[in-house]
């Protein structure tokens, strides 16, 4: 299921920009295909840096209720693929806001920013940490290991 359908994508640039870069056979409506590709791109994309974050199969069920955030994201790439496939009905620099999107993905696969969904596919905090027990039990001690009179080794 997706994050975004075709209302979603006409709100924010208009149904009529929408119809004339995705009317492909001159018929006076967006064709199907071209709009599910748009649309299949652009969250594959978002989808491809929140993989490491978030459970994408809790997101995917979703849906359309999916955050506002991760909605805006999806609509911001398609955005952006909509006006590198016609740039004479988009007239923006779709480069640089494509690479403003990717940042802030970039911020949310880095923990520095959150979709804020309360439910599952929220990660927990300390995503990516390591707990050690520090057990008095444990009788194993390692030696530290030099790989070569430069290296700091390993311990």
């Amino acid at each position: 299921m997706t994050y975004v359908v075709q209302t979603d994508l006409e709100d924010r640039i208009s149904s009529d920009v929408v119809r004339q870069i995705l009317d492909d056979n001159a018929d006076g409506a967006a064709d199907v295909n071209p709009m599910t590709r748009v649309i299949a791109d652009a969250e594959g994309y978002v989808e491809g840096f929140l993989t490491p974050v978030y459970d994408l199969t809790a997101l995917r069920a979703l849906g359309t209720g999916a955050p506002s955030e991760l909605k805006r994201l999806v609509l911001d790439v398609a955005e952006c693929y909509l006006a590198r496939r016609h740039p004479e009905y988009i007239r923006a620099e779709w480069i640089k806001k494509l690479e403003v999107t990717r940042q802030e993905l970039l911020d949310i696969r880095k923990g520095v920013t959150r979709l804020n969904i309360a439910t599952a596919p929220e990660p927990a905090a300390n995503v990516g940490g390591v707990v050690r027990s520090g057990c008095a039990d444990d009788t194993d001690v390692r030696e530290p290991v030099f790989r070569d009179p430069d290296s700091f080794g390993v311990f």
